[in-house]
């Protein structure tokens, strides 16, 4: 089994537009599949490999907490990602991208990677039972950004 859950729709909305709601972390709890995240703290877009961006989180056996985010991948209306981490702790091993493909004026290939080959710690991988995010969620995900940009999304 591999240790990266990767998913790839089309978007009938140009790069720029996608990347633009993906930059802005107020837009991730109004789309996220998962329906763990709950809000941004001080939303600021990100702009740059580095920057930082804070999410007030949920899941019933953890309650409520905060993950603290790192850009590590930032290349305008193409790749952006970042490496999360509970706040006042270290990251974990943890990471999650979106890659955009230019298709033609208004489709993206949208690709999602959600990634946790470095968590190297052998009980949080127990404890955590990864993925914590399926196929399904990742793809709930891209059907709500699609409708936040009022678009839809190819299978």
């Amino acid at each position: 089994m591999t240790d990266e859950l990767t998913v790839r729709r089309v978007i009938t909305a140009p790069p720029a537009s996608v990347f633009t709601a993906l930059a802005n972390p107020e837009v991730h709890a109004a789309v996220d599949g998962s329906e763990m995240l709950r809000g941004a703290i001080d939303p600021v877009p990100m702009r740059e490999v580095g920057d930082t961006f804070a999410m007030q989180m949920y899941q019933p056996q953890l309650g409520e907490y905060v993950m603290e985010n790192t850009v590590f991948v930032f290349e305008q209306d193409r790749r952006i990602g970042w490496i999360p981490r509970r706040q006042g702790m270290e990251p974990r091993g943890t990471r999650w991208s979106w890659e955009l493909d230019d298709l033609s004026e208004d489709r993206t290939a949208l690709t999602q990677v959600y990634d946790w080959s470095r968590v190297t710690d052998p009980e949080f991988r127990a404890a955590a039972g990864f993925p914590r995010v399926t196929e399904e969620q990742i793809v709930g995900t891209m059907g709500r950004l699609a409708d936040h940009l009022g678009v839809t999304v190819e299978n």
